[in-house]
């Protein structure tokens, strides 16, 4: 019985190994699997964003993901590789201890399993750690190369994710600020509270703002426009060539939900409208701020307002009104016919802007999210396309497949552009004209599409700015198309032309407009990336990199020599996140949003 027990637990020991070392080469291959999609997908290492998979519509998601990447090959591949590592394993052992010491592996089987066994768990603990120095592998010290590319594909994707399940837990709670550390960050960078400037027209004539933020509206597609061969701006074509551009200029992160949230609540975090803080008033919001200022206040999508709590957090920001897709199709129900996982076509929150400022009885103020140019692709049947012949240096080396939905992706990219300036052809076209302010800008970059990682370190998380802006109320305005930015300048530059002497909560920004540019506010700011008239620094690096002498791709493109960083410059990145993320709390811990009504 004894002899029997053992033969039993002696087999169960053999498999215990095959096994485990079956579900550590299955994880490590998914993990490479999804690292590898993930970076082709958004430029970097796994982070945060990965997280959309359970904060967004989920079933939505995966159908995307079940179109556009073989989920089945990686899968098999996965447990190919498993299944190839729990034989590997043995191979060692029977080699070393039969032909090397000439006996058999059976007599020594205990103490060879437990031998490996330990030894794996030094070298996975060695692994883990990183480093058998006197720190471990952090996030903040993990880079390789000044070159951000070779260090999101360094870093180990099973660490990445761990590092982005405690970013993604620190998002969602915050603490109080030590507001001496805050007023240190502010004499460093710059002060958080600034006030508008005054303006007796404004006082007098108060404009109505359109605020449009625009589905994967990059720069990174937009350089391949080519009115008679590949148009990908529609009737916007116009408006650009007549109103203010600005092509230095990058979104505030990197994904939907971040770049809102930093837009419209100056929050560094999406996190702020799902967590505990969720039934927060933020004082100085946009919407509160315009609202008291006699606005009636509107927030308008093509999605649906329940996406990422943002509708309900909105309202309670002081917006007056929310209309969604929901709303957009019994108001159109001809809407329904392209309906999608993520809301309806474009044209009708247009449709809907319009119907409201054409009845306004009140200045009013309207945020938009559009959501068309967004996975599945989903061309509105209706839409007559214009011509699209995507160059070949965007084609190369894809397949047929790849091809066809990059194709998809720039009509949809067109349809989006096109619709915003109808929009724009029927708003100079009313009165509207004389008192309508709009400004729109993308999210994020079009994704999907390649970078020249040599040349394109700005141009990758580029976005446009675009502005209109009546006669009326352009005495004070300086339009210089070579001045850099971000999303952190969109707001203050429309407060300053139409909120005249207010407070309000600046993260570095500044009136694009403005005559005098202050050189401390003369810079843009991406998750990623941080530039100013001087140059392009990637996150983290302690060099620079000179922009390019040309003026092609908007004067986008960097060079590859790369300069070293004055302390200052060194330390402004980090800097600047502590202060966003001092903000935050302080607005939600110390500042009384009563104190500014």
């Amino acid at each position: 019985g004894v002899r029997y027990s053992c033969n039993i637990y002696l087999k169960l020991l053999a498999y215990i190994p095959a096994y485990y070392t079956f579900l550590c080469g299955f994880t490590f291959m998914v993990a490479a699997i999804v690292n590898f999609y993930y970076f082709r997908t958004y430029g970097n290492k796994i982070d945060v964003f990965i997280f959309g998979l359970k904060d967004d519509d989920t079933l939505a998601i995966l159908s995307i993901m079940w179109q556009d990447y073989p989920l089945v090959i990686g899968i098999i591949c996965a447990l190919i590789f498993g299944i190839f590592c729990s034989y590997l394993y043995k191979i060692p052992y029977k080699i070393y201890l039969k032909n090397i010491l000439r006996i058999t592996p059976h007599r020594f089987y205990i103490i060879r399993q437990m031998s490996g066994q330990l030894l794996l768990i030094i070298l996975l603990v060695i692994a883990a750690r990183g480093s058998l120095g006197t720190f471990p592998l952090k996030e903040d010290n993990y880079s390789i190369s000044p070159l951000p590319i070779f260090n999101h594909l360094a870093a180990n994707p099973l660490m990445a994710f761990a590092w982005a399940m405690s970013n993604y837990e620190q998002d969602s709670t915050f603490t109080p600020p030590s507001l001496t550390q805050g007023e240190s960050l502010q004499q460093k960078l710059f002060p958080l509270l600034r006030v508008s400037a005054d303006s007796a027209i404004v006082r007098d004539n108060p404009p109505h703002i359109v605020l449009n933020l625009m589905e994967s509206f990059g720069t990174n597609l937009l350089v391949y426009d080519d009115k008679e061969n590949n148009d990908l701006l529609g009737a916007l074509r116009q408006h650009f060539e007549e109103d203010f551009v600005f092509y230095r200029f990058l979104s505030g992160a990197n994904g939907t939900a971040g770049s809102f949230a930093a837009l419209f609540f100056d929050s560094p975090t999406a996190q702020i409208a799902l967590g505990k803080y969720k039934t927060t008033a933020l004082a100085l919001n946009p919407f509160k701020l315009y609202a008291n200022a006699g606005y009636e206040v509107i927030y308008i999508t093509s999605g649906y307002a329940s996406w990422q709590g943002f509708g309900a957090f909105i309202s309670l920001q002081g917006a007056h009104h929310i209309y969604d897709a929901t709303y957009l199709m019994k108001h159109f129900p001809q809407s329904k016919a392209d309906k999608s996982a993520y809301g309806v076509s474009d044209e009708y929150i247009y449709k809907l802007a319009l119907e409201i400022l054409n009845n306004a009885t009140k200045p009013t103020f309207i945020a938009m999210l559009t959501t068309s140019n967004h996975p599945p692709f989903h061309l509105p049947r209706t839409y007559v396309p214009k011509p699209i012949t995507l160059p070949d240096t965007l084609l190369f080396l894809r397949t047929y497949e790849s091809q066809e939905k990059m194709k998809t992706a720039a009509l949809l990219y067109q349809y989006a552009n096109d619709t915003f300036g109808y929009f724009m052809n029927m708003l100079k076209a009313s009165p509207l004209a004389q008192n309508t302010i709009v400004a729109a800008s993308g999210d994020h970059r079009l994704r999907d599409f390649n970078s020249n990682t040599s040349t394109d370190k700005a141009l990758y998380y580029a976005v446009p700015l675009y502005m209109y802006v009546p006669p009326r109320y352009t005495s004070q305005i300086h339009y210089d198309s070579s001045r850099v930015g971000s999303h952190k300048d969109i707001l203050p530059t429309l407060y300053d032309l139409s909120l005249p002497h207010t407070t309000y909560i600046s993260i570095g920004g500044r009136n694009i407009l403005s005559k005098d540019d202050d050189e401390r506010y003369a810079f843009g700011f991406n998750q990623l990336v941080w530039i100013d008239k001087d140059g392009i620094y990637p996150i983290p690096t302690e060099v620079g990199y000179k922009w390019a002498d040309s003026a092609q791709s908007f004067g986008l493109l960097s060079t590859n020599e790369s300069f070293i960083l004055n302390e200052k410059k060194k330390q402004f990145a980090q800097e600047y996140k502590e202060l966003f993320d001092y903000s935050i709390r302080w607005r939600i811990f110390d500042m009384q949003d009563s104190s500014f009504e």
